[in-house]
């Protein structure tokens, strides 16, 4: 099998390890030929790009990517938390990330209940496709959407996540943006008073801009899809390569939350992200000349042996793990928990359901992707 060629081929690769774990021994940042990006991959040189007051989330000269600007899919992105440094977004994400904390028994509850629905009698051809429905299922039903719109509301979200990346779904894409923004703000705008979700967040936003809280509900259900499905996916694997699993579980030897931790660690749904330079700077004791792309390998740092002792190894009770899935600083992300929590109730009811899982573990397909590690299909 010939090893990736670089990091955006490796996410979709059969087994992307080895070359990460090559990136990784060289440390600090490093370029290879052919890829113009710099490459971080170790877990010090991520935590330095990652930390690092030089770095943007967006090229200075790009707020939005080219293909949305002017559409309601580049009116989305661009007032995403995610995709914006300084003033007012701190204070945005604060907010929905208190917002958060006090729904997660909720999130729990719902993740049962559409859990048990999605997942009542669980097919290996439909997996990746119930994956990607839950978190819009999920935050959807949160939200305030009525039941019969989630299965629309989901390739809304679908349509929007592919345009990002790929300029010939724009117009599906904007679409899809404008849809789930028009159903956000009649959710909000509900009487007697707004879904608890929205109500948690709007309560917060306190001094924060109101045009920046509906993006944002909305970007809860694009950023969570990918990230999620990917989680899912790398714990029902984990369950597949080692049937012992199933019985450590059940005798109490760990948890599915262990698990699934374990999982986000050492599947990494997310396998990388990118930082921008909008000025010369020292990153990692490197110095970046303005417009310098950084592309940070997650996947990679989330198996550096210096932070994780037997890195290749799925260890469930792993002591004091080192997960850099998704994110540190200030873009590390708010939904962490949510996507632990509703792959976790997947992962739960496919174990329960006694799925035969090996196939799994022999011949998998992934999602067309240049970051997001999603189970495609056998």
């Amino acid at each position: 099998m010939q090893p990736p060629t670089d990091p955006y081929q490796a996410v979709t690769h059969p087994d992307p390890y080895p070359y990460y774990a090559d990136l990784c021994t060289r440390g600090g940042l490093q370029r290879i030929a052919g890829f113009e990006p710099w490459i971080a991959a170790d877990a010090a040189t991520v935590q330095a790009v990652l930390t690092s007051e030089h770095c943007r989330v967006r090229p200075q000269a790009e707020p939005v990517p080219s293909h949305l600007a002017g559409t309601p899919a580049g009116a989305l992105f661009g007032r995403l938390l995610r995709m914006n440094d300084g003033a007012p977004y701190p204070a945005v994400k604060h907010a929905l990330a208190e917002a958060l904390a006090t729904m997660l028994p909720a999130v729990e509850a719902e993740s049962r209940r559409w859990s048990a629905r999605l997942f009542a009698e669980p097919h290996l051809s439909r997996l990746p496709e119930q994956a990607l429905q839950l978190p819009v299922y999920v935050l959807g039903s949160l939200l305030g959407f009525a039941e019969e719109t989630l299965e629309e509301s989901a390739r809304e979200v679908d349509a929007y996540v592919r345009s990002v990346a790929h300029p010939a779904a724009g117009a599906e894409g904007a679409r899809g943006a404008a849809r789930l923004v028009e159903r956000v703000t009649a959710c909000l705008q509900s009487q007697p008073r707004a879904p608890a979700l929205l109500s948690a967040f709007a309560a917060r936003m306190q001094g924060g801009p109101v045009q920046a809280l509906v993006p944002n509900a909305v970007g809860l259900l694009t950023q969570a899809y990918e990230a999620t499905a990917g989680l899912v996916g790398a714990s029902l694997l984990a369950f597949a390569r080692m049937p012992g699993l199933r019985e450590q579980v059940a005798r109490g030897e760990c948890t599915l939350d262990d698990v699934v931790r374990e999982a986000a660690r050492h599947g990494s749904p997310v396998q990388n992200t990118r930082r921008f330079i909008p000025v010369r700077a020292t990153v990692a004791e490197t110095v970046l000349e303005a417009g310098a792309t950084v592309v940070v390998v997650l996947a990679a740092a989330n198996r550096d042996p210096r932070v994780n002792p037997q890195p290749d190894a799925f260890l469930p009770r792993r002591p004091d793990r080192r997960t850099f899935t998704f994110g540190l600083g200030a873009h590390a992300c708010p939904g962490q928990e949510l996507a632990v929590t509703m792959a976790r109730a997947a992962a739960g009811h496919v174990l329960a359901s006694d799925l035969e899982l090996t196939p799994l573990s022999r011949s998998v397909t992934w999602r067309a992707s240049t970051n997001a590690r999603i189970l495609g299909g056998l």
